[in-house]
């Protein structure tokens, strides 16, 4: 299979000029919004930002009415509510109560699977370490992770940039002619550490079919965790 490699702005110039703009992130920055804040009820609320992988429709009212209705909770801790809904969930799609891990947005569980499974692979970076017991609950325990990151390049960075944070190894592999993962050249990338799989990938709205990620599921070596996000497809 051919392969090319493609920045994100060359990607928004096979868009065509002003369809999407390609932005690459610092690795840390304070720089001000390249957007501006405006929404479905200002100003400029009509434009579809593609770059931003919006819903340009806005929350359904059914939404709006369940997000009112909750305003009453706001001043308490969500624990009780968190499991109520990962019961619902387990329930829904066949798996124990212990398999769903909920986060603040997907960003969150990006960040916990980078420290969890990335880092650098020296000698006694694998020592389980408590941490400070919390106001509620038992003491922490934290074993940093170990292992490198394998990602397709172009994808969604934000991952990218929690593993590097970690001193990981970073391993990009060009996206397919078709724009899709090279499933086989990141299996040969993986060992021990995390593959990142962003489907469909961000920035180029290409899909990985399901087999072919079902297949690579069960050729990656046992050691690998393997991430795939379907963020984009909301």
């Amino acid at each position: 299979m051919n392969t090319m490699s493609i920045s994100r702005r060359k990607f928004a110039q096979l868009l065509g000029a002003g369809a999407a703009v390609a932005v690459v992130r610092p690795h840390l920055s304070f720089a001000k919004p390249t957007q501006s804040i405006a929404t479905s009820s200002t100003a400029g609320g009509n434009i579809v930002r593609l770059s931003a992988n919006e819903n340009p429709y806005g929350p359904s009212p059914k939404a709006f009415q369940a997000i009112t209705d909750s305003f009453g909770l706001a001043c308490r801790y969500p624990d009780e509510h968190n499991n109520v809904l990962i019961e619902k969930l387990a329930k829904l799609n066949g798996v124990n109560h212990d398999q769903i891990l909920l986060g603040d947005g997907s960003g969150e569980i990006l960040k916990l699977c980078a420290a969890a499974f990335t880092g650098p692979l020296i000698t006694g970076n694998d020592r389980t370490a408590t941490l400070a017991r919390p106001t509620r609950g038992g003491a922490l325990q934290f074993r940093p992770g170990r292992g490198k990151l394998v990602v397709a390049d172009p994808t969604f960075e934000a991952i990218l940039n929690h593993a590097n944070i970690n001193q990981a190894e970073v391993v990009k592999v060009p996206l397919a002619s078709s724009f899709g993962h090279d499933l086989p050249k990141m299996l040969a990338a993986a060992s021990e550490g995390l593959i990142y799989i962003c489907n469909p990938n961000n920035p180029t709205a290409s899909i990985t079919p399901k087999n072919e990620v079902r297949d690579f599921i069960a050729k990656a070596p046992r050691q690998t965790t393997i991430l795939v996000d379907e963020g984009p497809s909301r």
